[in-house]
């Protein structure tokens, strides 16, 4: 029996419980799917990297943030997309899943990460992105999140993208 390593828990391979088997419990982070246009998971893949997050560990601190890029241009937006997507993978642990959840909003994953800390990164998010020198002007970046544990892992997109207010200034 081996172990493996996840932030703020250890679980013992081999071991299966009621709602994992090999089959639907894949690794947190293994993303299959890629959004061509930005190098970052696809929605589908974010959702079920989350859903795979809650059921590894049921209790843990699980976090969701939603990034909203506003005032984006016709001609370059894919490019500013582009930008904002490698920074917010530099900005993120490698447990965490980044994805492109709707058009101009990404969402991350953060595997056992509470209140405090998703309040931290979100603020340190914002602060990284709206300073990005390559960034047109007219853009601007709010993070929201959602914190709850592994056994809300479906609603809290739903809740991160409730949070969100549309100010930058």
């Amino acid at each position: 029996m081996s172990i493996s390593r996840f932030p703020a828990y250890l679980r013992l391979l081999g071991e299966r419980t009621p709602f994992e088997s090999p089959s639907t419990a894949p690794a947190a982070s293994a993303v299959t799917e890629t959004d061509p246009a930005t190098g970052v998971a696809t929605r589908d893949a974010l959702l079920d990297g989350l859903e795979a997050m809650g059921r590894i560990a049921p209790r843990a601190p699980l976090s969701f943030l939603v990034v909203k890029v506003a005032g984006l241009g016709h001609c370059d937006g894919e490019d500013q997309l582009r930008g904002i997507a490698a920074r917010i993978r530099e900005l993120t642990r490698g447990t965490d899943i980044v994805g492109r959840f709707t058009g101009t909003t990404f969402g991350i994953a953060l595997q056992g990460t509470g209140v405090t800390a998703a309040g931290a990164v979100a603020a340190r998010m914002t602060h990284h992105l709206n300073r990005m020198a390559e960034l047109s002007p007219s853009i601007c970046i709010t993070v929201s999140a959602a914190t709850g544990t592994g056994i809300n892992a479906e609603t809290l997109p739903t809740a991160a993208m409730d949070t969100y207010e549309p100010c930058c200034g």
